[in-house]
């Protein structure tokens, strides 16, 4: 048997539940966990290895955020039995075989944003493929999650509320090109280009005040032509 049969028939490990995930979800678990990488040099390889450095023996911290069909992929690396219907009963299966006492999957799940990376009032946030501005922050105690309160930007569903756990939700971030900045341009785009982001830049800023009314031809993003009319 090779070294991979034999560690993925092996205890499980931080390391070796990770590298049952896909790049888009250890991604998601890096925003989650306050783990800083860089999106476009990070190979899944790497990602496993800054993930297991940055969260050290946090494995029930980790299962507490893989889904049912992730879980049982874990399962089936570990050749451990995942076929509970319940999440909870496969995450217990995965820690009692790391030797981990199932309670610990019910604990409260640590806090591990720092307070620079918690949104304020005014800001607006990336979350659930959605721009958001923040309309209030309400901090929990010390081992919750703040709670915080959104209003979406987007055009197509303006003025929409949402409440989320914004330790707990994943991908969330706060939207700061003048803290992070834009990247560093390899060169000039060819006026073509340049064109064609400026056109499209005009029509989406086109807003529409209100979703219930008719907006269009005064409103929309379109052109009026005399002759429609």
């Amino acid at each position: 048997m090779n070294v991979r049969g034999q560690a993925s028939a092996g205890t499980p490990t931080l390391e070796s539940v990770l590298g049952t995930l896909t790049t888009g979800r250890l991604l998601d678990l890096c925003k989650l966990f306050g783990c800083e990488v860089r999106e476009s040099t990070s190979s899944r390889d790497r990602l496993v290895r800054t993930l297991t450095a940055h969260l050290g023996d946090r494995l029930p911290a980790v299962l507490r955020e893989l889904g049912r069909d992730e879980l049982r992929a874990v399962c089936r690396r570990h050749r451990l039995d995942g076929s509970a219907r319940a999440r909870v009963d496969i995450q217990s299966v995965v820690l009692s075989a790391a030797g981990i006492d199932p309670r610990a999957i019910t604990q409260r799940p640590a806090v591990v944003l720092s307070p620079e990376e918690l949104p304020e009032k005014g800001q607006v946030v990336h979350a659930r493929h959605r721009q958001w501005v923040v309309d209030s922050v309400e901090k929990g105690l010390e081992d919750e999650s703040p709670l915080v309160r959104l209003v979406c930007l987007d055009d197509d569903d303006p003025g929409r509320q949402l409440d989320v756990l914004w330790n707990l939700e994943l991908g969330a971030r706060v939207v700061a090109p003048e803290t992070h900045g834009l990247g560093t341009p390899a060169a000039l785009d060819p006026p073509s280009h340049f064109g064609a982001y400026l056109h499209a830049l005009k029509w989406s800023a086109v807003s529409a005040a209100d979703a219930t009314l008719f907006q269009a031809p005064f409103r929309a993003g379109i052109k009026l032509m005399a002759h429609q009319l």
